[in-house]
């Protein structure tokens, strides 16, 4: 992980209000379409990708190569595993447990 990123998982876990069982981190790699896609989206479009029981707490894409992080909070991983698919077509992903409160 760059240090960008660990930068930014840092300063999410300090200041976010980690109320569910998991966090999340999402490693994307996206085509340039990608960037096609998710740059008209409003925030409230972003935010409305998430599945109920599962929200997002930060993310972060570099426009220029396509790679970003999102950090998720989830009470179940099957709703990060759901959300990791929807965007497969356009963004290979990892998805990586990084703190567990169950």
């Amino acid at each position: 992980m760059s240090d960008d990123k660990c930068f930014i998982l840092a300063d999410t876990l300090i200041f976010c209000n980690i109320t569910q069982a998991a966090i999340y981190v999402i490693d994307l790699k996206c085509e340039s379409e990608a960037h096609d896609v998710f740059a008209p989206m409003t925030l409230a479009e972003v935010s409305g990708q998430f599945l109920t029981g599962s929200m997002k707490l930060t993310r972060y894409h570099d426009l220029t190569s396509g790679n970003g992080i999102a950090l998720v909070e989830a009470n179940n991983p099957s709703l990060v595993i759901e959300f990791v698919n929807e965007c497969s077509q356009l963004c290979e992903s990892v998805s990586t447990p990084i703190v567990n409160y169950g």
